[in-house]
């Protein structure tokens, strides 16, 4: 309880500092040549309207996107993968994986800018919401990505895997995990702890093997501050669900660890860190001084929380004060959070409990000392 109240304090004094300033409107090059994104609704900018029975984006998604244009994204605007690649120098995230052409994959096949791969609803694990959705599993992302590979270096053999080991690999995976599970009959939380970190270290290790070595890793949030989770309890409103919170933390602590194993015992070129979903989220919650006044309830949608109906429901509304509010939809972030989680992750130093063991912009920039513990 120590710990926590000191991260709100903390966070509020550089959260609040004015040190917010989006990167992507300066002039300089990129920290990276390329970054490459995986994972699930929090890094998706479009891949999954591009499915078999994939939906047309639709407003109010997007309503805050330069044109208000619907682009795929599960936001009012920019979600957390746009706001990383800012940070990093480009304009916004690579483009959809599943919207290239030969036309616009010119400069990503000599290894330059990169690809993203998510899919909003995607997991660790391959059976997670594959029944339900339609989906790319976090594994055939980073089959997409071997594909990627065989075509560079046809395009550019003599420097491809100098660009890679530079570029940075960017993925955010886990939360749809453990909301299924949730949802299911539950079985032993350990079995379920050991599945999702053996696949992510098969992804992981699969990657480093097509030339990866720089790993920005963002855990999973409290979930148990989810409108839709808190919507299941009569405090809903005023608290987190506690034990939904445990279940992430615990994940959370172990891939920690079994990264740190891997980079240590089997990877040794790999360089990693992990960016602390899960704290940024109580820090939000826990005191409006953070950028925040709305902390509980979804910005769009209907009824309790906003949870009652979905955002695209004919009757759903959404609000004018969405930078005030930490919470699109039920499951799903605001530009403002993602922006500002983003940043904390990127630059502020690691003793804020934001990253671990370095800070993003340490990982592409080793010679930074200034966010050094």
């Amino acid at each position: 309880m120590v710990r926590m109240r000191a991260l709100t304090v903390l966070a509020v004094i550089f959260l609040g500092s004015g040190l917010l300033v989006s990167a992507g409107g300066r002039d300089e090059m990129p920290l990276v040549p390329a970054v490459y994104v995986f994972g699930d609704s929090t890094m998706d900018v479009g891949n999954n309207q591009y499915l078999e029975n994939g939906v047309p984006p639709r407003l109010p998604y997007g309503i805050d996107f330069p044109g208000s244009v619907p682009t795929g994204r599960a936001s009012n605007g920019y979600v957390m993968s746009d706001s990383v690649a800012r940070l990093l120098g480009f304009n916004m995230s690579p483009p959809a994986y599943l919207s290239l052409t030969p036309e616009t994959s010119h400069q990503i096949l000599r290894g330059y800018g990169g690809v993203n791969y998510a899919s909003g609803g995607s997991g660790i694990l391959d059976r997670t919401n594959t029944t339900t959705q339609y989906i790319i599993p976090l594994s055939q992302q980073v089959e997409y990505f071997a594909s990627t590979k065989s075509k560079m270096a046809q395009h550019n053999p003599e420097e491809i895997d100098s660009l890679l080991a530079k570029s940075l690999f960017l993925i955010s995976a886990g939360g749809n995990d453990l909301l299924a599970f949730l949802w299911s009959n539950r079985t032993s939380t350990r079995l379920l702890y050991e599945a999702m970190l053996s696949s992510y270290e098969r992804q992981v290790y699969r990657l480093y093997g097509l030339g990866a070595r720089r790993f920005a890793l963002i855990n999973v949030p409290a979930i148990g501050c989810l409108p839709l989770i808190r919507n299941t309890t009569d405090t809903g409103e005023s608290e987190c669900v506690h034990d939904d919170n445990l279940l992430a933390n615990g994940f959370n602590k172990a891939l920690r660890t079994r990264m740190a194993d891997l980079a240590r015992s089997l990877l040794p070129e790999m360089s990693f860190s992990v960016g602390n979903s899960f704290n940024l989220v109580i820090v939000f919650t826990g005191n409006p001084d953070n950028g925040f006044t709305e902390v509980a309830s979804a910005c769009c949608g209907g009824g309790r929380l906003g949870v009652g109906i979905g955002c695209l429901h004919p009757d759903a509304t959404y609000c004018d004060d969405r930078d005030q509010h930490i919470y699109w939809d039920a499951v799903h972030s605001t530009q403002a959070t993602a922006n500002k989680a983003a940043h904390a992750m990127f630059s502020l130093p690691v003793w804020q409990g934001f990253s671990w063991p370095v800070n993003f912009r340490q990982l592409v920039s080793p010679s930074v000392t200034d966010a050094a513990a």
